[in-house]
């Protein structure tokens, strides 16, 4: 755990190898590479200045935390595992989760969103749920609509008004 330091580089982590644990939010870094601690299974890097970030190697992650960067697209396809992905804050304009079936939080809101597929049959599973704050989000991709325009709402806090869900957000539903 280096978080809270000040630093701006964190070169030489890729010689361990076996670390399953990182923490290196609360700094000052604009470059992360994790590509080979592959045995991660929690990424704390939020509150910095990273501007990418590549976890394709990472399948093992169950928690990501990459919130308040400057992250312009975030691949999570390889990170099955993920439970926990907390990417809001940033100025992602695409996230497909469709392939994170285990997830129980996903926090994607203050992002400049158009594109959000939660097409991964989670429902009641995930507890956590915000995408508010994309302005520009008009329709969420899911396996049931019902189901998430039932309990994922704008009433509830989870999504902006005028979102709505479908599945499959074609040029006409946005």
């Amino acid at each position: 755990d280096v978080s809270n330091k000040q630093i701006s580089d964190l070169t030489g982590i890729e010689d361990f190898t076996a670390l399953t644990y990182l923490g290196c939010n609360n700094n000052q870094l604009t470059n992360l590479d994790v590509s080979a601690n592959t045995a991660l299974t929690d990424l704390r890097c939020y509150d910095n200045q990273l501007t990418s970030l590549d976890v394709s190697a990472n399948t093992a992650l169950t928690d990501l935390r990459c919130y308040d960067n400057q992250l312009t697209r975030l691949n999570v396809s390889s990170n099955t595992a993920l439970t926990d992905l907390r990417c809001y804050d940033n100025q992602l304009t695409s996230l497909n989760v469709s392939a994170n079936t285990a997830l129980t939080e996903l926090r994607c809101e203050d992002n400049q969103l158009t594109y959000l597929n939660m097409r991964n049959g989670v429902t009641d599973q995930l507890t956590t749920f915000y995408a508010t704050n994309n302005p520009i989000l008009t329709c969420i991709e899911t396996l049931d609509p019902d189901y998430a325009a039932a309990n994922w709402t704008y009433a509830n806090g989870n999504i902006d008004a005028g979102v709505t869900f479908s599945e499959n957000c074609s040029a006409s539903d946005l």
